[in-house]
């Protein structure tokens, strides 16, 4: 049948036909404007459900890294060292450093001990002469004396010594002094008599040699005062804690001058160090406690080291202590330094610390290890030129820091660059990578001053001595006692640093200070240690030195076998 045979000669009919063929071609556009509806809606629920599971890949991560380092932090190693199998050497291909290997036994060179002989040197005896010795004569009977055979006295042919070191308790005295008085018996004027004994507490009863125990035993050894109170009962005398803490804070009153001293010294230092740790205070009534803090800072050019405490991490504290300093200061990444060297119109200068940039790619060497453990090995060059010039001069080291530490620093920036284009944000890596960007400038400053440092190591070691005494003591008594520990926390890391017997130290500065001695110059610990070699401890001197010689060993034992074949 033709098509023209097929098509309706009515005009209704045709009509019907069109509208069918309209309705069609509607619902056909309906359909593909549906389609294209679902389409753009499938294709923002893609794109939404791919940011999600981004978003979430990184909090994962971000949770995975967090688990990592709090399981590293109770049961793992706190040392941020990679061990390495020997003779592995690089475990990239990366630029050698131009130091050469250093042969055992080279010319300039003392030869590597074994292991066995540097037991030997230290089960050394002890050195018993300068003890006071009590001689005890154990003899025979006169009935053993005689001989069983046949009845005579037997001979003395010699004799067997045995030395036992024995331990005596301290003990407190009382040391009573009479001064009798003299006056003419007809004018009845002009009494006279001695001048009083020097004491360091007015009218106290305290001598200088137990208010020292105390201070050194709190401040030095790590003993609260309700611990001492219990150990001076154990030799005959009861002293309540509230007289021990009377005299703690008038012997921090009589130091201060000489806190004063070092503090100015220390200003005038061109480089400083400075770290902070928190101490709990309690502030009384329904306020319970608060979190205070202990800063440190350190000076190389006057060599002490000085305590502040603020009730806050504020940087107030900080700012107010550093007011009229001008130099280089080496400090965290702590956003109250900020203001200060902006404030300071570049007269201080920020130095950051490589060991807490290394630290955040230490932690991220589980989730990204090959690019953490590329930059962890240039950081490893970096210390490996530190140290072939620690025992350099400052402009040596610096020379030498220009021709090998800033290629090196190059390739990390490069590197660095590269990572933060790819490495999520949140992840351990991305953090790393932000927080050595953020402190980039800071980081490479240490290599335009040789008497600037690498990292701000010696700060975090200093502190360490507050963080073992907070687990003994635990708080501080009241907001008043915060400054009273600086100055005697500084009085006693002096000592410490210049290897100073502290209980003759602080002995002496007790009596001196008393007795209101302007020369607070020959009571520095470094001028101190030098007019009394007697009260210096050499056994802490020969054992840094051997401690720094086998360092030093073992570094270029490394430095050695990480150079590649």
């Amino acid at each position: 049948m033709d098509d023209a045979d097929s098509l309706p000669t009515d005009l209704a009919e045709c009509h019907q036909l069109l509208l069918a063929a309209f309705q069609q071609a509607t619902q056909l556009e309906r359909r593909a404007i549906d389609s294209e509806q679902q389409a753009a809606e499938l294709s923002r629920v893609l794109n939404e459900t791919a940011a999600s599971y981004e978003q979430l890949q990184e909090t994962h991560q971000a949770t995975i890294d967090e688990l990592n380092a709090l399981k590293r932090w109770i049961y793992g190693r706190r040392r941020e060292r990679l061990l390495e199998g020997e003779g592995q050497g690089h475990l990239f291909e990366l630029n050698p450093l131009s130091a050469q290997p250093v042969v055992s036994g080279a010319a300039g060179e003392p030869p590597r001990q074994s292991v066995a002989s540097d037991r030997r040197q230290r089960r050394r005896e002890l050195d018993l002469d300068k003890l006071p010795h009590y001689r005890h004569e154990h003899d025979l009977s006169e009935a053993d004396k005689q001989c069983c055979g046949c009845g005579r006295a037997k001979d003395r042919i010699g004799q067997d010594e045995s030395r036992i070191l024995e331990y005596v308790p301290a003990k407190l005295e009382v040391h009573v002094y009479v001064r009798p008085k003299y006056a003419c018996r007809y004018c009845k004027e002009g009494v006279m008599s001695p001048p009083p004994p020097v004491r360091p507490i007015a009218r106290g009863m305290a001598g200088p040699g137990l208010i020292a125990q105390i201070i050194v035993g709190k401040f030095g050894d790590h003993l609260p005062l309700y611990r001492q109170e219990d150990f001076f009962t154990r030799h005959g005398l009861h002293i309540p804690r509230s007289t021990l803490c009377d005299w703690v804070q008038a012997a921090a009153e009589l130091l201060r001058p000489l806190y004063q001293r070092q503090k100015e010294l220390v200003l005038q230092s061109p480089v400083l160090w400075t770290d902070d740790t928190p101490v709990t205070v309690l502030v009384g009534g329904d306020q319970g406690s608060r979190t205070a803090r202990f800063w440190t800072y350190i000076a190389e050019e006057h060599p002490y080291s000085v305590y502040d405490f603020t009730e806050s991490r504020a940087r107030d504290g900080p700012a107010k202590f550093l007011a009229g300093f001008q130099g280089s200061l080496h400090a965290e990444a702590y956003g109250g330094y900020d203001q200060i060297y902006l404030g300071s119109n570049e007269a201080i200068i920020e130095v950051a610390c490589w060991a807490h940039a290394r630290r955040k790619f230490f932690d991220a060497k589980g989730s990204s290890p090959r690019d953490a453990h590329q930059v962890l090995e240039w950081v490893r060059q970096l210390y490996e030129v530190e140290e072939r010039t620690r025992e350099l001069s400052a402009d040596a080291r610096r020379e030498i820091r220009a021709a090998e530490a800033e290629p090196v620093l190059d390739r990390i920036a490069a590197c660095l660059a590269d990572l933060e284009n790819r490495a999520l944000p949140k992840s351990a890596l991305g953090k790393a990578v932000g927080y050595a960007l953020n402190q980039w400038q800071a980081l490479r400053r240490y290599t335009e001053d040789g008497r600037l440092s690498i990292d701000n190591n010696v700060s975090e070691r200093t502190l360490r001595h507050q963080a073992i005494g907070r687990k003994n003591w635990l708080f501080l008594g009241s907001e008043q006692a915060g400054p009273r520990a600086a100055v005697l926390f500084t009085i006693l890391a002096g000592a410490k640093r210049h290897r100073i017997e502290p209980w003759a130290y602080l002995r002496e500065l007790l009596l001196r200070l008393h007795g209101d001695d302007s020369r607070l110059d020959e009571m520095l610990p470094d001028k101190w240690a030098a007019n009394h070699p007697e009260s210096v401890l050499t056994y802490r001197l020969e054992e840094s030195r051997r401690k720094a010689a086998r360092q030093s060993s073992r570094r270029r034992h490394a430095r050695t076998h990480h150079l590649p074949r």
